[in-house]
């Protein structure tokens, strides 16, 4: 049975897993979240090749493991910059997660999602070495974490605890349904992407970090259906019903400030 999940998570992601924000400055975000009530934290080997994990594990040495939501994923690694490979083969799929953990630091993590695979990747051979893997104490709650239609066959196999999807106020008929049945198979949901799907509006960096989100910015990608205030879109997905926590991530103090702020206004109203 899985425990119950902080409001917030914290994504260690993106630019925090990268040269571009400093180990220490990572160490101070990730501890503010945690001083902030944040006991989920995500991360995977796909961030940074791996460097966002070893960031998340140096901060779980410090702040306790027994007191953490620990999550991470497989099936999408780095492989250059900008370029991921995928590979959801048992063998992959082991050998992955065997090095999350190393880099962590940890014997087993809490959440274990698979990257957006496709329903043919979806194996009976893949799900047979997650058994053993989850057997043998490797991880507790199998997770799913995508953004469309992989989400469907994911659900639809029912064997997965927990799906990490997007939620925002500008979702279709389909991705209403999709968190519906979520909710009714007792599967936990993770809100990602809580702002909405556009493209966030480009801005002249200021300081390293903004250079990840710029470099995003100039990358081919959809128009998207609209975007809201961050710290809006999480309160919006947080009052929903299906979902058990949204996952921020920042690389500003203010901005991470302004979502705990949020969250305890509305846990004392």
């Amino acid at each position: 049975m899985i425990p119950p999940l902080s409001p917030l998570g914290f994504g260690v992601s993106g630019a925090l897993g990268t040269p571009l924000v400093t180990r220490a400055e990572a160490q101070r975000l990730i501890t503010r979240a945690f001083e902030g009530g944040v006991r989920v934290f995500d991360t995977a080997p796909a961030y940074g090749a791996g460097e966002a994990e070893q960031r998340l594990g140096q901060a779980i040495r410090s702040l306790g493991r027994e007191r953490l939501f620990v999550i991470t994923k497989a099936g999408i690694e780095s492989a250059g910059l900008m370029r991921r490979r995928r590979d959801f083969s048992p063998d992959a799929i082991e050998a992955s997660l065997t090095a999350s953990l190393k880099r962590l630091g940890v014997e087993g993590v809490d959440g274990f999602f698979l990257h957006g695979p496709g329903g043919h990747e979806l194996t009976d051979a893949l799900f047979k070495r997650l058994d053993a893997l989850k057997a043998a104490g490797a991880y507790a709650h199998l997770g799913v974490a995508g953004l469309g239609e992989e989400l469907d066959a994911a659900l639809g196999a029912g064997r997965f605890d927990m799906m990490m999807a997007p939620v925002h106020p500008f979702l279709d008929v389909r991705e209403e349904a999709r968190l519906a049945a979520a909710r009714a198979r007792g599967v936990r949901v993770i809100a990602i992407q809580s702002a909405g799907d556009a493209p966030v509006q480009r801005r002249l960096p200021r300081r390293p970090a903004d250079l990840y989100a710029l470099a995003r910015s100039l990358r081919p990608a959809a128009p998207g259906r609209g975007r809201v205030e961050p710290v809006t879109g999480a309160r919006a997905a947080l009052a929903r019903p299906e979902v058990d926590t949204v996952l921020i991530t920042t690389t500003r103090r203010a901005h991470l400030d302004a979502h705990l702020a949020a969250h305890l206004a509305d846990a004392l109203a």
